[in-house]
C-alpha cells in the first residue's frame, strides 16, 4: 500500500465518527490486571495475513517493511482493544500447520508485549489458502473443545441446485472463563464465520455478487447454533457469541437470515420475499419473525451511528459483527441498569493492520 493510499485509508477511518472512537481507542497504558477486567472478545479480518511468502503470492510488491508494519499494527489493535479472545479471518496457509505458524507470528509479538501465554487455534477450510481461527489468552480462558462446520452441507435456496459447502468452515470454540465476581467459571461459546466475498462475481448466475450463496451460509449457521446450543437460547446456561465477517452489509438478506428475522424458506419458490439488486429483501407484510441473534454493535447507541467496518469504492458497509442471543446479552451491558447499551466498540486505528476494522465486546462474568 503506497503512502498516499495509506494516508487516505487513515482519513477514512478517522472520519467515521468520534463517539465510538473515544470508546474504542484507549491507550496501551490503560491496562489493568486480568482479575479487574471484563473478558473481551474481539473479531478481526486480518486481510490475508500469513508468512511473507504467502502474502506476496496475493499482494505484489509487499516488502519486508510492509510485513513488519502489518504485524505491529495488528498487535497494537489487539492491545488497544484489550482482547482476551480474538476470532480471526483470512489466515493464510496451504494447510493447518502453515496457518497455525502464521498466526504464531502475531502471538510471539503479543507474548513479548504482555508476558502472557496464548493458545492458537486454526479451523479446517474448504479454501485452499484461507482459514479462520482464534488467539486465546491462556491466563484468562481454558479451551474446553473445538468443532469445525466445514463439512456441513448448506441448505438450498433452489431445489435443483448442486450441493454446496461453506467457502471456509465456521469454527466453534468453547471456553471456561473465571468470574471476576467470585462465581463459578462461565462457559462461553464462540462461533467464528467468514462468508463468501463478492469477488469473482461474474461466476454468480444470479448476478447478485454471491448473495444467495451467503444466504445459504447464514441459514446454515443459524440452524446449527440453534440446534447445538438450544439451552443458550432458552436458559443462558452458556454464553454464545456468533462473530466474524459476513461479507455483506447489515441490511441485506444474508444478515437478516443470520439474525433469524427471515429464513431461507421465505425466498424459496413462490415465497413472499424477493431480492432487489443489492440483495436487500423485499417482503410482503407480516413475513418477518422475531430475531434470535442480536448485534451488540448495530443495536448499541454509540456504535450504530458509525458508517461501517469496511469501505469499498466509497461505499461503507458493516461487514464485521458480533451477535448474541437475548439470554446472553445482559453479560455484555455497560451497566445492568442500561438496557441496550453494550460494552462494545470498533477500533479503526493503525490502518496498516487491515482494510477491516476490529470489533469487540466486553463480557461481565
Amino acid at each position: 500500500m503506497s503512502r498516499i493510499h495509506l494516508f487516505a485509508f487513515f482519513l477514512f477511518f478517522w472520519a467515521l465518527g468520534a463517539g465510538a472512537q473515544t470508546r474504542a481507542n484507549v491507550t496501551e497504558e490503560d491496562f489493568v490486571s486480568p482479575e479487574q477486567e471484563r473478558f473481551t472478545v474481539c473479531s478481526q479480518n486480518l486481510a490475508n495475513f500469513g508468512s511473507l511468502e504467502d502474502i506476496r503470492s496475493r499482494q505484489r510488491g509487499f516488502s519486508d517493511n510492509d510485513f513488519k508494519d502489518k504485524q505491529e499494527a495488528l498487535v497494537k489493535r489487539f492491545l488497544i482493544a484489550k482482547c482476551d479472545a480474538i476470532a480471526v479471518q483470512e489466515v493464510l496457509g496451504g494447510n493447518l500447520e502453515k496457518a497455525r505458524a502464521a498466526l504464531g507470528i502475531l502471538v510471539d509479538q503479543l507474548r513479548s508485549r504482555t508476558n502472557r501465554t496464548y493458545e492458537v487455534l486454526i479451523g479446517p477450510s474448504n479454501d485452499k489458502k484461507s482459514h479462520v481461527g482464534y488467539i486465546i489468552d491462556g491466563r484468562k480462558a481454558q479451551v474446553l473443545s473445538t468443532l469445525s462446520f466445514s463439512r456441513v452441507e448448506l441448505p438450498k435456496i433452489a431445489p435443483d441446485e448442486k450441493p454446496r459447502l461453506f467457502a471456509r468452515g465456521p469454527f466453534e470454540v468453547q471456553l471456561s472463563i473465571g468470574s471476576r465476581h467470585g462465581l463459578k467459571p462461565k462457559r462461553v461459546i464462540l462461533v467464528n464465520f467468514h462468508f463468501k466475498s463478492k469477488v469473482y462475481n461474474s461466476g454468480d448466475p444470479t448476478e447478485l455478487e454471491w448473495e444467495t450463496y451467503r444466504m445459504e451460509m447464514a441459514e446454515a449457521v443459524r440452524r446449527v447454533v440453534l440446534s447445538r446450543h438450544k439451552r443458550s437460547f432458552e436458559f443462558g446456561d452458556a454464553l454464545l457469541l456468533v462473530l466474524g465477517d459476513r461479507n455483506s452489509n447489515f441490511d441485506v438478506a444474508s444478515a437478516k437470515l443470520l439474525e433469524g428475522g427471515l429464513t431461507l424458506a421465505d425466498f424459496q419458490g413462490s415465497a413472499p420475499c424477493r431480492l432487489n439488486e443489492r440483495g436487500v429483501p423485499l417482503c410482503q407484510a407480516k413475513v418477518a419473525k422475531p430475531a434470535v441473534l442480536f448485534s451488540v454493535l448495530l443495536s448499541d447507541p454509540h456504535t450504530k451511528h458509525l458508517s461501517g467496518t469496511f469501505r469499498f469504492r466509497n461505499v461503507y458497509s458493516w461487514l464485521d459483527d458480533i451477535l448474541m442471543p437475548v439470554e446472553s446479552l445482559p453479560f455484555a451491558l455497560v451497566d445492568s441498569g442500561k438496557e441496550g447499551d453494550y460494552s462494545s466498540g470498533v477500533v479503526y486505528s493503525f490502518p496498516e493492520a487491515s482494510d477491516h476494522a476490529l470489533v469487540y465486546v466486553r463480557l461481565d462474568l
